[in-house]
């Protein structure tokens, strides 16, 4: 399903709300070639190279050189997809992972949005997302930072993410541009893709990017089939994937991933460098751009349109007029200094919002639930929702629980509290996080005991589990961006494997084997072991993802039943890393080249091509109550399919039901038995009904065609798959 014209129109008019008028791209082209014309050459050169990581006037991440006497600022680029990073003030926004968990585009546009207003308010003209790389390997260090190993769910993630944070006149940056899927060795490594894997799993969110109108693009670091990617003419030149797709905008690249020289990078089409100096794995080619220039290696008209394609998403997003001064100094992330004016962009709505999608992106694993009358509306006495009179002492457990290191580095390159977040650039602001013991504590007050054991220490645990009503386990896993080598609890980036950290299931363990209704909440940046779920006392599990800085109010409103859980799993648990089909290249004799073998057959199509049954499968997440599906109809409308279907709450609490639509290809198509093609949030009270309706374009049901470089419908019979998990399926039909 691809909702792309009425999200146009309802950006349009967001546009308006918002104060400035979104301008055609010819009418920006129009502004920026006058602009160019007038410029010196040492002026463009300033246009399209950073001004160094080592510039100690740098005020952003990175940033240009402006032109003054011609009305152009310093532009801003800043981390990160999750939220403004390296400032006060701001807030800390639930992970990209998180926002696939809601399988729900009105929280995804609405992040956007409110991502793309605070990084208004502090002058950033660039947002540094989203990311979009494709979680080819559970323990890849970054995955968290995107949406998951499915690219229908990514490419939606996507587009939903850049709507909204260019509806409010802030520049989106798709990265990293392409097939950027581990930490380990990725500064050289070369993926080695085929053409048809290519444009159906890795370059198909940033072609809903272009759909949505982004108006940049980072390329990566690591080599794509052998050539760096930000040098590489098939992906980022005139004729390249990209150009050939419909962008308009420039090519940026990531920090140091440019290599050889200034016109191997400008005439393959890189229109921007940065930072724009040598930082030890790469950088500073742009230095040498001015002599490439004046002697003819790059021609003046290439230089113009690097310089037009920079200055054109400028105009046409409306930062030429009333856009902030940039009010914030990522050189002191303390607030430190005459340059750091301490603006707050903080609001009640976005505090709101990030509370709401935590606990939308919560997936209720498990729920073994007893009451008093033995039916849904009664009482609890075990499991979930936890009931404030039944409930009088409560264990809060594990290191996860409490307050994080609000001294750690810049990075984020610490795991000793709760984890809302992984580390490197992709990571936030904790500067307003509340833990969830706070959250416990406050809401709770004094209806009940609470006994804490804030440690993974396996002997005061169960000492404080042990005879209570309930017992709440914290647990995590964390990862993040390799940077410059950094390890974290011996991991470098990737994870080194999918255990809970801290003997996080060992502390499980204990805890259930003295407190007969063990809730355990996990936080994650992506699957994890989970051995230990078919525990009998184990009565509840929530896979909370990183949640960001809301992280205790949004579980409390989880646990105690004021938000009934609708979060779906944007990924398969598994068993076994065997079950997942792909490797993370931890050791080599210099960078590797890795050859993506799998092909399409990622995370739950890899599973159904084999027979493995997960633990938890792609899609899964209980609620509180129950749905029923009925009424599959399936019709035609021109080249597309609409499929119609009613959901109806069965059970005794309100709540969203996510249904799911797959897609299952004529056999001779060479695709996975069923793909993710489509899904919707359904808002039900009890005992209602809504008529769902998605829609099935042609591309939808087409394969990539290599020799014709097309999309290509196959002939035959097509089946469409519709329930609330890639396991639970609960209509089928056929066109």
């Amino acid at each position: 399903m691809s909702p792309f014209i009425p999200l146009l129109l309802s950006s349009w008019l967001v546009l308006q709300i918002n104060g400035f008028v979104l301008r055609s791209w010819e009418d920006s082209f129009t502004l920026a070639n006058a602009t160019a014309s007038a410029m010196t050459i040492e002026e463009k050169i300033g246009i399209v190279r950073g001004t160094g990581q080592l510039n100690p006037t740098r005020r952003c991440v990175g940033d240009t050189t402006a032109v003054s006497r011609l009305g152009v600022p310093s532009i801003c680029f800043n981390d990160g997809p999750a939220g403004v990073r390296l400032s006060k003030g701001v807030t800390g926004f639930p992970a990209g992972i998180n926002a696939a968990s809601t399988f729900s585009r009105r929280l995804m546009i609405a992040r956007g949005k409110a991502l793309g207003e605070e990084f208004r308010g502090k002058g950033i003209q660039v947002f540094l997302g989203p990311a979009m790389d494709i979680m080819r390997n559970p323990k890849a260090g970054r995955g968290w930072e995107s949406f998951g190993p499915d690219p229908y769910l990514n490419g939606e993630g996507a587009f939903q993410t850049i709507t909204g944070v260019q509806s409010v006149g802030v520049q989106a940056c798709a990265k990293h541009f392409i097939a950027n899927n581990q930490e380990h060795w990725r500064y050289g490594l070369s993926a080695n893709v085929d053409d048809r894997t290519l444009a159906e799993i890795y370059w198909y969110p940033f072609l809903r990017s272009i759909e949505a109108g982004v108006v940049s693009v980072m390329c990566a670091y690591n080599r794509f089939n052998d050539t760096s990617s930000c040098h590489n003419a098939a992906l980022i030149g005139d004729n390249g994937l990209l150009r050939r797709n419909g962008f308009k905008g420039y090519v940026v690249s990531d920090w140091g991933a440019t290599h050889d020289s200034a016109s191997d990078n400008a005439n393959a089409g890189l229109d921007m460098e940065q930072p724009g100096d040598f930082i030890l794995i790469g950088g500073g080619v742009f230095a040498g751009l001015e002599i490439a220039v004046n002697l003819g290696f790059v021609s003046e008209n290439r230089l113009n349109q690097m310089v037009t394609r920079v200055l054109a998403p400028w105009y046409r997003l409306g930062q030429d007029s009333g856009y902030p001064p940039v009010n914030f100094d990522a050189q002191r992330p303390d607030g430190s200094g005459s340059r750091n004016l301490n603006v707050s962009v903080r609001s009640d709505a976005h505090t709101s919002l990030v509370r709401e999608i935590a606990s939308a992106s919560a997936v209720l694993l498990k729920n073994n639930r007893t009451t008093t009358t033995g039916t849904q509306s009664g009482t609890t006495t075990r499991g979930l929702p936890l009931a404030a009179s039944k409930v009088k002492t409560i264990a809060v457990i594990g290191q996860d629980a409490k307050m994080p290191n609000l001294h750690c580095n810049d990075l984020n390159e610490c795991n000793d509290g709760t984890m809302s977040i992984g580390w490197g650039s992709g990571s936030n602001s904790l500067e307003f996080i509340i833990p969830p013991i706070d959250a416990i504590t406050s809401f709770v007050g004094m209806s009940a005991n609470i006994t804490s054991s804030l440690s993974n220490d396996l002997t005061t645990g169960p000492a404080a589990a042990e005879g209570k009503d309930v017992a709440l386990v914290f647990v995590n896993a964390m990862s993040g961006e390799l940077g410059a080598y950094d390890v974290v609890n011996g991991n470098e980036g990737d994870r080194n494997n999918l255990d809970l950290w801290f003997k996080g299931g060992s502390l499980v363990e204990t805890i259930a084997a003295v407190n007969e209704n063990t809730v355990v909440v996990v936080h994650s940046v992506g699957p994890v072991y989970m051995p230990w779920s078919t525990h009998p006392n184990i009565t509840a599990i929530i896979y909370a993802g990183a949640p960001g800085e809301q992280t205790g109010p949004s579980i409390v409103d989880v646990l105690y039943g004021n938000y009934n859980p609708s979060g779906r799993l944007p990924f398969s648990i598994a068993d076994s890393e065997d079950d997942y089909g792909t490797t993370i290249v931890y050791d080599s004799l210099g960078f590797p080249e890795i050859d993506y073998t799998e092909k399409l057959l990622l995370d739950y199509r890899y599973m159904d091509s084999r027979g493995i049954v997960p633990r938890f499968e792609f899609g899964f997440g209980l609620s509180y109550t129950t749905f029923a599906y009925s009424g599959l109809s399936i019709s035609a409308s021109g080249t597309s399919q609409i499929i119609k279907f009613t959901v109806t709450n069965t059970g005794s609490f309100a709540g969203a039901e996510k249904p799911q639509l797959y897609l299952g290809y004529p056999s001779d198509a060479e695709e996975p038995s069923k793909v993710l093609r489509g899904f919707e949030e359904v808002t039900l009270d009890v005992g209602t009904s809504s008529i769902v309706s998605m829609t099935l374009i042609q591309r939808d049901m087409s394969i990539w065609d290599s020799s014709s470089q097309t999309w290509v419908q196959p002939s035959g019979t097509f089946t469409v798959y519709v329930g609330a998990s890639i396991r639970d399926i609960r209509l089928t039909g056929t066109f």
